[in-house]
């Protein structure tokens, strides 16, 4: 329900800022242009807002962002694990100090 307040006040507040711009400078290609995108946003708020509700997934998974596939090859991203060092004895290396 937050959400849907947030949208309503965000989109309240647009159009009054909006409104301010157009009665300050009153172009006829100005109010074109902010037409046009207080539609695209209320639309882009009604999508994101009240159409989840028709089933669709949510935009952020449970899936763990190692499991997602890449951008460049498609595939899951995979670590590769540095080869393990080897482990040396003090008295084999005391003994190649004297050396």
């Amino acid at each position: 329900m937050l959400d849907k307040i947030l949208v309503l006040f965000s989109m309240i507040a647009l159009i009054v800022f909006l409104g301010v711009v157009i009665g300050f400078v009153a172009e006829p290609d100005l109010v074109i242009v902010t037409t046009l995108m207080v539609a695209l946003a209320g639309h882009d708020f009604w999508i994101s807002v009240f159409k989840r509700q028709n089933g669709a997934k949510p935009a952020i998974s449970d899936t763990p962002l190692e499991a997602l596939p890449t951008g460049v090859s498609g595939k899951p991203a995979t670590r590769k694990k540095s080869p393990a060092k080897k482990k040396t004895s003090r008295a084999k290396t005391a003994s190649k100090r004297k050396k």
